[in-house]
């Protein structure tokens, strides 16, 4: 297997977060996001990756290298001007040794296990595998509709909440949740270096052949981390244990349940911390200090007062009220 992560976005609907930083590369808690994707491949036994970049992709390359410090191999992809969702694919195509891609979005946050989902492909002996989750709420999401053998017969666009209902009550209610598993040959045809959609192009392209394309249904966490506000959720679901994450307690302190202090951090005893709540490395917080429920502080900050829930970054003094 190889993987394949689409990380050259801007991040525009996470700005301004993202100005000065790539979205796979802004922090869950004390790492960046892409690590927890590259950690998860490596996890799964996929240690050849193949990692699409483009805006700010300099800061990806001097922080991975080659990969070695985390155990991978990684090849970059950089695109000269953007491609679409699939454009980086075609792109990569000269690195692909035959094997199928494990395909992922940077901006997914998942406990999807890879190793089902892999095996779920080969057992179904698709040319692509697309992961899916159920929702509620159809109206903001294409649906992607299975038969009873797990095979995706159509794609429908966003629903009215009229169209919706009936699509609720004959149990269609599965959307693509950002994680594929592709053979390589199924790029073959397209011209390298032009924008291509998988959305509009690709998978549409794959059932008009009369390929494979299977549904494997995650019913786990999912979640788009692509704004502030899911960005927030996603820390606040960790903390709460909604979603597996290795926060490397061997690290950390915690003189209660839900609170997780850097060991190399200092906290007053005086110091009011209500869970669930981070305080990360080297961070100091003083006697005066009020931590509401719901904060995540990162590194070298300064706490000297009662501040609002949220994330706090690297190097804040936080004086309060």
């Amino acid at each position: 297997m190889q993987a394949v992560i689409i990380a050259g976005g801007k991040g525009t609907r996470l700005r301004p977060l993202t100005y000065g930083c790539p979205k796979p590369m802004l922090p869950l808690f004390h790492r960046p996001f892409l690590e927890w994707m590259v950690e998860r491949c490596r996890l799964a036994g996929i240690t050849d990756i193949l990692l699409n970049i483009h805006y700010q992709g300099q800061q990806v390359k001097d922080y991975f290298g080659t990969g070695d410090r985390h155990g991978v191999s990684i090849r970059y992809i950089e695109e000269s001007t953007p491609l679409d969702t699939a454009g980086a694919l075609k792109l990569a195509e000269p690195f692909f040794t035959g094997a199928p891609l494990v395909v992922f979005n940077a901006d997914i946050l998942t406990d999807l296990a890879l190793t089902a989902l892999i095996q779920f492909h080969r057992q179904q002996g698709s040319d692509v595998t697309l992961t899916l989750t159920r929702v509620e709420d159809l109206t903001p999401f294409g649906l992607v509709e299975l038969d009873a053998s797990q095979r995706v017969v159509a794609f429908r666009e966003k629903p009215s909440p009229e169209q919706a209902a009936v699509f609720l009550s004959q149990g269609i209610n599965t959307i693509n949740a950002g994680t594929y598993v592709i053979e390589p040959h199924v790029f073959a045809g397209y011209e390298p270096g032009a924008p291509l959609s998988f959305e509009r192009v690709v998978f549409p392209g794959v059932l008009q052949r009369g390929q494979k394309m299977a549904g494997f249904v995650w019913d786990g966490y999912w979640l788009d981390v692509g704004t502030p506000a899911k960005y927030y959720q996603a820390h606040c679901d960790i903390l709460l244990g909604a979603m597996p994450y290795n926060l490397r307690e061997q690290e950390f302190c915690s003189p209660r349940e839900g609170i997780w202090i850097a060991a190399t951090a200092e906290v007053s005893p005086q110091a009011l911390l209500e869970p669930p709540c981070y305080i990360g490395h080297n961070t100091s917080v003083s006697a005066t200090a009020r931590i509401p429920s719901g904060t995540v502080i990162g590194a070298y900050c300064l706490v000297q007062g009662a501040i609002a829930p949220g994330i706090y970054g690297e190097g804040c003094l936080l004086q309060g009220a």
